[in-house]
Formats: C-alpha cells, sequence, structure tokens
C-alpha cells in the first residue's frame, strides 16, 4: 500500500489519468440495459483513489472545467437560440416550468431535511443528470466568505452526493420515460408512435411526388436507352413523368457527353446515369430501357455534404415544402440523405418540420452543392483545424463575464467562471453558426474537449472530496437515495402533465421531453427502442438544448438560496 500511495502520489498526472482509464472501463460494464457511463464511473474511481490523500491542482480543474462548459455551450448555441422562436414555444414553456419545478423540488428537499449546501447542490445534479451544475456550484461556494475547511468540506458533499444520487436519478429516468410515463399517458406506445408517424407522412408508395422526396435512399443507376422506351423523349419530359423524383445527371453518346438540358432528346443506344431514390428509380429505370453495368466514359461525379439550416424562410417549414421555397431545379438536383438535430437523427417524414440549427445531409452534384448551401444556410467546413484564435477569445470572454458581479439583497452575486463560459459559449457558437466564414471548431473537436474537460473536472473533484466522502456516505447514504427519487419524480410527473394538458403536446412527442427536460440521452434512446420509431427525439432535442443551460445556471442559485 506504501509502494501505491508513493506511485499515486508522486505526480498528479498519475491517479488521475488512472481515474479516466479505469473510470471509463468500470462505465463500460452492462447490467442488464443499465450503464454506469465513464463520467460516474470516473467519479467513483476518483473518490476511491482520493482516499490516499492525492493533491489536485485547482488551475487545472479550473482549466478542464472552462473547456468543458464552454464546449457545451458552443454545441448548444445554434440550437439555443432557435429554439426561443415560435415554433418551438410549447417545449421552450415546458422547459422553463420544469426548471422552475425541480428548483422548487430541491430547494424544500433541503429545507425539510436539513441538506447543507453542497448535499443540495450535489443532489439537483446528480437527480437531473446535469454534470456541469458540480461546477457552478463548487464555484459558488467559494464566493461564500466561508473558511477553506469548511469550503473543502460542503465540496466534497456535492461530489458524493452526485456519485450517489445520480445512479438513482438515471436509472429511474431511464425507466419512467420509457414505461411509466406511456401508461400514465394512457398510451400503447409502439401505437401511438406509428400513428403518430402517420400524421408526419407515411415512408411508401402511396404518398404524392411532393412526399416522397424527402423520405428515399439515394443511388446512381445507369441505363442504356431502348427503341421502344424513352428513344425520342426529352430530359425534361423524362424527369416529369417520373415526377421529378430522378434526376439525369450525365448522358454518353458514342463516346461523347452531350450537354445535359432539359430539352435533350435521348436516343436509342444512350447510357444515362440516374440519381435518385431507391423506390422511384425502378420505375424510372423501366421507363427509360435496359439496366447496364458498362460504366465506360462515365465521368459523373457526386457530392455529400452537410448543410446547417439558418435561412429563417425555412425555420417552421416541412421537408415538403422544400420543393416550394427553394429554386426548382436545386430541388432537383439535390437530395436529402439525412436530418440530424443536435446530435440526433431524425425520420425524413414529409411533415417533419424544420428547425434553425438542423444538419442537412445532401447528395448531389458538387456545382449544384455551393448554391443549394445558400438557400438553405452554410456547408459544415471538411477542415479540422481550431480556429484558436476564436476559442481563446470565447473562453476569455466567459471568464470576463463571470467576474461580473451584481448586488443582490445586499450580496455580491457572479456568474463566476462556470457561468460566464456557458454564456459565452452560446454566443459564440451562435455567432459561427450565423457567419461560418470565421471561428472554425469542428463539431468533433468540440465534442471531444467537451467530454474530455468533464471528465479530467470530475476526476479532480472525486479525488479532492475521497478524504470526506465516508463522513457523508454515513451520515446521509440511505437518505440520499430517496431524495434523488423526489428531485427526479415531482418535476417528471408534473411537467408530463402540464404538457399533456395545459400545452395540448403529442404524447409520444411527451415522453421524448422528459428525458430532454432531465438531459438523460440514455432516456431518450430507451424510448425510441420501445416506440420502434424516432419520432420522440422530436420532443428531446429543444428541452435539451434548454435544460442543460437552465440546470447548469441553477447550481449555484441552489448555494445562494439554501
Amino acid at each position: 500500500m506504501e509502494l501505491l500511495k508513493s506511485l499515486l502520489t508522486a505526480s498528479p498526472l498519475i491517479p488521475l489519468f488512472l481515474c479516466l482509464a479505469l473510470g471509463y472501463a468500470i462505465g463500460r460494464i452492462k447490467f442488464g440495459t443499465f450503464q454506469l457511463g465513464g463520467i460516474v464511473g470516473t467519479l467513483f474511481v476518483a473518490i476511491v483513489i482520493g482516499q490516499v490523500g492525492v493533491e489536485v491542482d485547482d488551475v487545472l480543474k479550473t482549466v478542464s472545467f472552462a473547456l468543458f462548459i464552454y464546449s457545451l455551450g458552443y454545441v448548444s448555441g445554434p440550437q439555443f437560440f432557435s429554439s426561443l422562436g415560435r415554433s418551438t414555444l410549447n417545449q421552450v414553456h415546458l422547459a422553463i416550468f420544469s426548471a422552475i419545478v425541480v428548483f422548487v423540488t430541491v430547494w424544500a428537499v433541503a429545507q425539510i431535511f436539513g441538506l447543507d449546501k453542497g448535499t443540495a447542490a450535489g443532489l439537483l445534479a446528480g437527480a437531473t443528470t446535469e454534470s456541469a451544475s458540480v461546477g457552478t456550484a463548487g464555484e459558488a461556494l467559494k464566493s461564500l466568505g466561508l473558511d477553506g475547511g469548511e469550503v473543502r468540506r460542503l465540496e466534497a458533499n456535492i461530489g458524493v452526493s452526485y456519485a450517489v444520487t445520480y445512479l438513482f436519478g438515471f436509472s429511474l429516468v431511464v425507466f419512467f420515460v420509457n414505461t411509466i410515463a406511456p401508461r400514465m399517458l394512457g398510451i400503447d406506445l409502439k401505437a401511438a408512435a406509428a400513428e403518430y408517424e402517420k400524421e408526419l407522412g407515411e415512408i411508401d408508395e402511396e404518398l404524392d411526388p411532393g412526399q416522397e422526396e424527402a423520405v428515399r435512399t439515394v443511388v446512381v443507376h445507369i441505363f442504356r436507352v431502348t427503341k421502344d422506351k424513352a428513344a425520342g423523349t426529352t430530359v425534361a419530359d423524362f424527369e416529369q413523368s417520373q415526377d421529378n423524383l430522378i434526376t439525369v445527371q450525365q448522358v454518353v453518346r458514342r463516346g461523347r457527353h452531350p450537354e445535359v438540358t432539359p430539352d435533350l432528346v435521348f436516343r436509342e443506344g444512350d447510357r444515362v446515369a440516374l440519381v435518385g431514390r431507391r423506390d422511384p428509380m425502378v420505375r424510372a429505370g423501366d421507363a427509360l430501357g435496359v439496366k447496364t453495368g458498362n460504366i465506360k466514359g462515365m465521368g459523373f461525379v457526386g457530392e455529400t455534404r452537410d448543410v446547417v439550416l439558418t435561412n429563417p424562410d425555412l425555420v417552421g417549414k416541412t421537408l415538403q415544402d422544400l420543393r416550394t421555397f427553394v429554386d426548382p431545379d436545386l430541388a432537383r438536383a439535390l437530395h436529402i440523405t439525412k436530418l440530424t438535430r443536435v446530435g440526433q437523427a431524425l425520420d425524413l417524414r414529409p411533415r417533419t418540420r424544420l428547425e434553425a440549427g438542423d444538419v442537412m445531409t445532401l447528395y448531389g452534384a458538387p456545382e449544384s452543392m455551393a448554391a443549394g448551401a445558400k438557400e438553405v444556410g452554410y456547408l459544415v467546413d471538411r477542415s479540422e483545424h481550431v480556429d484558436y484564435v476564436y476559442l481563446g477569445l470565447g473562453i476569455i470572454a466567459g471568464v470576463l463575464i463571470g467576474m461580473i458581479t451584481v448586488p443582490i439583497a445586499g450580496a455580491p452575486v457572479a456568474l463566476h467562471t462556470g457561468g460566464g463560459c456557458l454564456l459565452s459559449g452560446l454566443l459564440f457558437g451562435w455567432l459561427r453558426s450565423k457567419r461560418p466564414t470565421f471561428g472554425n471548431l469542428p463539431t468533433a473537436a468540440a465534442l471531444h474537449l467537451r467530454d474530455f474537460g468533464l471528465a479530467i473536472f470530475v476526476a479532480s473533484v472525486g479525488l479532492a472530496v475521497g478524504p470526506q466522502a465516508w463522513a457523508l456516505l454515513k451520515e446521509q447514504g440511505i437518505l440520499l437515495p430517496i431524495l434523488a427519487i423526489i428531485v427526479v419524480l415531482v418535476p417528471i410527473v408534473s411537467s408530463m402533465y402540464y404538457a399533456r394538458y395545459v400545452l395540448k403536446m403529442n404524447p409520444v412527442v411527451i415522453c421524448g421531453a422528459l428525458a430532454g427536460l432531465l438531459t438523460c440521452t440514455a432516456g431518450l434512446n430507451a424510448v425510441v427502442a420501445r416506440a420502434g420509431s424516432e419520432t420522440p427525439v422530436l420532443g428531446y432535442t429543444v428541452p435539451y438544448a434548454l435544460a442543460n443551460v437552465f440546470l447548469t445556471l441553477l447550481g449555484p442559485v441552489i448555494v445562494l438560496s439554501v
């Protein structure tokens, strides 16, 4: 043990990265459908290793938390601001209502059971699975003028109560949203999702042309024109006969490439490259001639790019509306193959409504891609480089915002580094979405900074609070799980009925929204699996983006009010 202790205390990097390695390894273990996750696993390992007494650099902890919270805001910024519009007003209303109920519940529980500030803040973070609250609450403690020993004790209580209550909060949210909520709403989740899919537009052959455009996988096939089929037909007439679901991209005629124009006439023996949805392609091929594997002379180049929706004229419109609002030639030449919202893939259904910040994956000719992107928003930069000037300025702005103090009830109140970097991340992420010519921070890089920053921060917290952990567990160990259940059930049940009977939201959307309100992606995955449909995602994205902000800012509020 002495050898192990000397190794762990020789360098702070060894225990720090040992916590990450062991924590994420434990987090991958599945107990049925339950999985602890790397962050909570890291915290548990850190608390155990922290028993030997490991010194943690406060600067390292602050830097990692700043990177995490800024990246969280940066990724959420476009969706956060876009969610404040008319098309998602009900979901915004629901997120505000839920945050108020969460605060009142945690505050009331703290008063009734005599919880200290640290335990109450940890309860908030754990029960709502909002890890960022740990950091913002910890920063708020340091501004209260308490002595160092008391601050360390309360910080330890935040970490331990967060770790314990997270397990129960996480499990209850997952179980509630996919099993209990549908029963309380009086629905069969799978049947209700299927019915809602019909409202959004079925993915089948009976849809009208405008609906069909949005829902098929794009394929490229080559056909040889035969005399008894399309020979003598113009490109325009042929595409119109196929309801404009198929695009003629290239024609090879005796080794030459005539320009593909609407009035180009097909001749017998022409080889034609068609692009379009899979099922309409079969019908188009039958009308054109015979399929061929001869690709000699075919130089057609297709391109797949991600485009972020920022055009306000398209926000709130459905996928089938795109044909009306986008240039017809571009709508014909470009095909939507995927739609993603806050990292969640959505079904491509005709009446799925678009929101600012949605990412469309388009397929088509390179020359059409740039023009099409301008009508929708902007192309996602393929560059993997990070604009460190923009990143550095964003974090500096966050630190400066956090230093601003406002007197409330005679006491100076500030957002500190956590709240300031969250707000600057939201703003800088939104500005980047509006003007994508500067400030590149690829999504993959932003998500990595977010996850790595949080992991290092949580490990630092666990190592620091280890020696005080057992004291809190002995004092309130049995009580904490019970309180976690209360803090989950009161807001989630009240939010569910509020959404159903006041906001008149669809029950399937409500189940997804409940997972978003408590920032539980695993809960959404459980609802999607139980429903056999992606439709619950439509209720998840806006509440999730808003709850990440509201619950993070509630950390200091709980510390100041308890």
